[in-house]
C-alpha cells in the first residue's frame, strides 16, 4: 500500500514538472522557498531586503504517535543579490504537554552564477543546535532503521549542506532539485536526502500602493522530498525505512508586503508523519 502511495505521489509532481509552460507572466523573481516548504529553488532575494516569517506545521503523528504543533521562526537578510543568511527558531506542542523549546538554526545560501545558467547552482550551509523536542520538519533525511546511539535523546549538533539547482523553463515557472547531507558532529553520523518539484506562477499583478489589502500575486508550488540513507546502513530509497513526502502549496502575496502560503504533505511511507497541513505567514522589510 505504502509503496503504491509512494509511487502515485512521485508521479503527480512529476507531471505537474512536465505542465506546458504558458501561463502568467512574472516579472519579479520569488526567492529561497518560494511557494513551497522544503524545496529551495536557485532564486535568492535582492541585496538589503529582510524577511520575518512564521510557519506552523499540524501534524497527525507516525503509526499511533499522538499528534502535534511545531512553529519555527525565520529572520532572513540578503547581504549581496546572491549571499542571504537566515536565522531559526523552532518549538512544538503534544497534547497533554507543555511547549518546548526545540532549537535553533542558522543558514546561508550562496547562488554562484548570474539568472539565466542552466540548472543554476546555490550552496547551502546550516548550523543547527536541534534539542529532543525538535519537531518542525525542515526536511526528511536518513532510515529508520538506524539504530539509535547510546545514551538516549540529546541535544544534536549538526552541519547541513545543500546542494541547489535550479532552472527557469519560463518566465513565473521553475523546476528544482536540493541533494542534501547532514553531518552530526558529535557521532559522525551522515544522513542523506533530496527534495524536488516546482513553482508556477497563477496569477500576478502590478503593485498598487492604493489598495494595500489586494492579491499582488498567487504561486503554486509541488515538492516530492525524502531520505535516501545513511554512512551506516547505506544509501537507499526503500520506502520501509524511509520518509517519504508529496506535498502542494499555494503562496499569496498582498500588495503592503504581507505574504501566506497554505498547504499540505501527505506520507508515502509506513515511517512517514500521516499528514501534514502547513501554514506560513510573512512579512518582507523594505
Amino acid at each position: 500500500m505504502y509503496y503504491r502511495s509512494f509511487q502515485a505521489g512521485a508521479s503527480a509532481v512529476a507531471g505537474l514538472v512536465l505542465l506546458g509552460t504558458a501561463g502568467t507572466s512574472d516579472p519579479v523573481r520569488a526567492a529561497g522557498n518560494e511557494a513551497n516548504f522544503v524545496l529551495y529553488s536557485h532564486h535568492t532575494e535582492p541585496a538589503g531586503e529582510t524577511e520575518i516569517n512564521i510557519f506552523n506545521d499540524f501534524s497527525r503523528g507516525v503509526g499511533d504517535l499522538p499528534r502535534y504543533r511545531a512553529q519555527q521562526i525565520e529572520i532572513e537578510h540578503a547581504f549581496t543579490d546572491k549571499l542571504v543568511t537566515a536565522l531559526y527558531f523552532d518549538g512544538q506542542k503534544s497534547p497533554d504537554d507543555s511547549y518546548r523549546f526545540g532549537g535553533w538554526r542558522l543558514e546561508a545560501r550562496y547562488r554562484l552564477f548570474e539568472y539565466g545558467a542552466f540548472l543554476n547552482p546555490v550552496l547551502y550551509v546550516e548550523y543547527e543546535n536541534e534539542r529532543p523536542a525538535h519537531r518542525y520538519i525542515t526536511a526528511a533525511l536518513g532510515r529508520t532503521d538506524t539504530p539509535e546511539p547510546p545514551g538516549g535523546p540529546r541535544t544534536e549538533h549538526n552541519i547541513e549542506t545543500k546542494l541547489i539547482v535550479g532552472h527557469d523553463i519560463a518566465k513565473g515557472f521553475d523546476v528544482a532539485f536540493n541533494w542534501i547531507n547532514e553531518a552530526n558532529l558529535d557521532t559522525g553520523h551522515w544522513e542523506f536526502g533530496y527534495a524536488a518539484g516546482l513553482n508556477y506562477s497563477l496569477y500576478r499583478a502590478d503593485r498598487n500602493k492604493a489598495e494595500p489589502w489586494a492579491i499582488r500575486s498567487v504561486k503554486l508550488g509541488a515538492e516530492l522530498y525524502g531520505g535516501l540513507g545513511d554512512n551506516w546502513l547505506g544509501l537507499t530509497a526503500d520506502p520501509h525505512v524511509t520518509q517519504q513526502y508529496a506535498g502542494i502549496n499555494l503562496k499569496g502575496a498582498l500588495n503592503n508586503d504581507l505574504n501566506f502560503t497554505v498547504g499540505a504533505a501527505a506520507g508515502l511511507t509506513s515511517p512517514s508523519e500521516r499528514a501534514l497541513i502547513r501554514l506560513q505567514v510573512g512579512y518582507e522589510l523594505k
